[in-house]
């Protein structure tokens, strides 16, 4: 009986948990989607809410400091994510020209240089410095954003990535304009 009591108290309590986490969320995804950084962004705040309800680590979260190192975390593993695919098109020479090769090479060093500012935004963060992580944050939005004008400048070649560009674009905006909304609001 003890232990049906224990048992049926844990669950409860972790379900609670995981509503006040959505909650805290939804909340603070529609809270910085009208932000005139990301209001061009399109499906923003549905991208914000699902790319953190996915990281099992934004169930602990109570507050918008918890947000904003789930919503770094994710933008490190996202931009590795899309550096592999990269590495990948160009492994398997799927892409459609030499001008695209140059192009997606091109990618990957400024993929590299924004782990870099990621990285290092990450790092401040743990220190509870928000003022050097947001400058850091703040850059590392280059790399989705510059890769693409690689694609569609001149050259007009179609990038292989653009899908996931817009992705990890969102995903670094979401800590960025958290931390925003942070010092602004404290």
């Amino acid at each position: 009986m003890l232990m049906s009591i224990v048992v049926f108290v844990l669950l409860f309590s972790s379900c609670m948990a995981n509503k006040v986490a959505d909650s805290l969320i939804q909340k603070s995804c529609k809270n910085i989607s009208d932000s005139i950084i990301v209001f061009t962004v399109p499906h923003f705040e549905y991208d914000c809410i699902a790319t953190l309800k996915k990281n099992p680590e934004s169930q602990k979260a109570r507050n918008i400091d918890d947000l904003i190192m789930v919503g770094m975390n994710n933008a490190v593993s996202y931009l590795t994510t899309v550096k592999r695919i990269v590495e990948k098109i160009i492994k398997e020479r799927k892409y459609k020209s030499s001008l695209s090769k140059n192009s997606l090479e091109e990618c990957l060093k400024l993929y590299s240089k924004s782990a870099h500012m990621l990285t290092s935004g990450l790092n401040y963060l743990k220190k509870g410095n928000f003022d050097k992580a947001s400058l850091e944050i703040n850059d590392a939005d280059q790399a989705p954003i510059f890769c693409e004008l690689k694609f569609n400048g001149d050259n007009k070649q179609i990038s292989p990535v653009k899908k996931e560009n817009n992705l990890l674009l969102t995903m670094i905006y979401i800590p960025y304009v958290f931390m925003l909304e942070r010092h602004y609001n404290v």
